[in-house]
Order: C-alpha cells, then structure tokens, then sequence
C-alpha cells in the first residue's frame, strides 16, 4: 500500500520531521511532497483541508482511509516496531502526544520561523490559538528568564527593562498602525522576541560552560539577528529591530 505524507512546505520543521517519517519506514512504502508541489486534484479532494493545517495529512494513495496528526506519527513510526506502536497507542500516551502536537504545531512557525508563504492549492499555514500562544509565550518567557539566571548570575530589572520596553513599543505600534490584529500581533511579536533571547541565551550559557568568552558575542549577534529575521517575517517596522539592539546591548554590556 502507497502512503503519502503532505507537509507545510515553508516549515522547516515539518520538512525534518516527515524526512525522519519516511527514513522510519522500512517498507518502502511511504513518501511524502509538500503542499507547493501538490497539484493533484484526486489527492486534495480527500482531505479535510481544515484539519490539515493542523495535523499532517497521510494519504493512502490506494483508496483508504487518510490519517492525520497524531495517527500519522503512530503508523509512520509503528512500522518499524510493533513495540513502538504499541506504546504510541496506549490511551495515557496517545491523549499526552495529542497535546503536544497540537502544542508544537499551532507554535511551529514561531518556533522556528519561516518564510511568508507563497500562493498554493492547499494552504497549510496554522490558525492563531490564544490557549495555545499564551502557553508557548509563557514557556519560552520563563526558559528565558532561567537562562539569564544561569548566564549573569541573577534575574535583574535589566530583563524586565528589555522585555518591558519593547512589549510597549510594538504595543504602540501595532496600535497606531492599525494594519494588524492587536492581540494576535502581539503575542506572535512576543513570541518571536523570545524565541530570539532564547537562542542567544543557549549559545551564551553553553560557551560560559566551556569559559568560551566569545560565546557572548556570537549570542548576542544570533539574538540580534534573529529578531531581524523575525520581525521583517511579520512584516513589522524595522525600527522596532533597531529599538531591541539598543536595548539589547545595554543589558548585555552596561
């Protein structure tokens, strides 16, 4: 049986993950194409396009049933192990991986950006959740907060400066504007921000661990120019990336 796995073509991670999908699967069976190849009409007129930008879709390119998410890790993966698929679908198991997947994937391009995507026949860019961006936004703040600790020794008025004064410039910002959806705008800009800290921050701990001095520099520059690369994406001034390397390089080097 011929199985397709249909991935979001401007997604980095969806791009690994199906590659290490298809590397699983001992049969032979399984390959996968990205939606901005996809021009099979008898292919798009079985999926719940809905639901596939949330789940990856698998086809089964002989007439059966197409799976989705969660059900197309159990058989991707279940494939090269009946013990693995066992345990994917333990009930426990399976309600916590449906959980994170949905996680991962409403956050997965702010997790790791992305290029705007172009026009294709199936549109797989995610729905903006609040439960869900609140969780991420909250997460990565805290990983954030951890990190300074471990890299200066204590969580100073610094950070808040940081994180306070840009959260009131793109606040201002988007408000003025009015191009963009307050809250929606917001908490995607929060996220990348610190997405962007969290990244530099690692490098930062990682090299201090080895005594490696110049860790802070190349830290510095990844956070710096990851928040470029992220808020050109969003399509925000780029003056809110100058506004955060000032502020950045205070906190860094005062």
């Amino acid at each position: 049986m011929k199985k397709l796995l249909i991935y979001d073509g401007s997604c980095p991670m969806c791009n690994l993950y199906t590659k290490g999908m298809v590397a699983a699967d001992t049969s032979g069976c399984l390959s996968r194409i990205s939606n901005e190849q996809l021009t099979q009409e008898s292919i798009l007129n079985r999926l719940d396009k809905q639901r596939a930008r949330h789940e990856i879709p698998l086809v089964d390119l002989d007439g059966g049933e197409t799976l989705y998410g969660v059900d197309t890790w159990v058989y991707a993966f279940g494939q090269r192990s009946h013990s693995i698929e066992k345990i994917l679908s333990l009930k426990w198991f399976r309600a916590f991986l449906e959980k994170l997947y949905a996680f991962i994937s409403y956050n997965r391009r702010i997790i790791i950006t992305s290029a705007p995507g172009r026009w294709q026949l199936l549109d797989l860019q995610p729905e903006f959740r609040l439960g869900y961006r609140l969780m991420f936004v909250m997460l990565a703040l805290g990983l954030v907060g951890g990190l300074h600790y471990v890299v200066a020794g204590s969580l100073d008025w610094s950070v808040f400066a940081l994180l306070g004064g840009q959260l009131s410039l793109i606040s201002l910002y988007v408000w003025k504007s009015k191009q963009f959806p307050f809250l929606e705008t917001l908490l995607d800009y929060t996220g990348h921000l610190a997405m962007s800290l969290l990244l530099g921050g690692i490098v930062m701990a990682i090299g201090l661990a080895f005594h490696w001095q110049t860790s802070i520099l190349i830290g510095s520059a990844l956070t710096i120019s990851q928040h470029f690369i992220r808020t050109y994406r969003l399509n925000l001034n780029p003056w809110l990336s100058a506004s955060f390397t000032v502020l950045y390089l205070l906190v860094v080097f005062s």
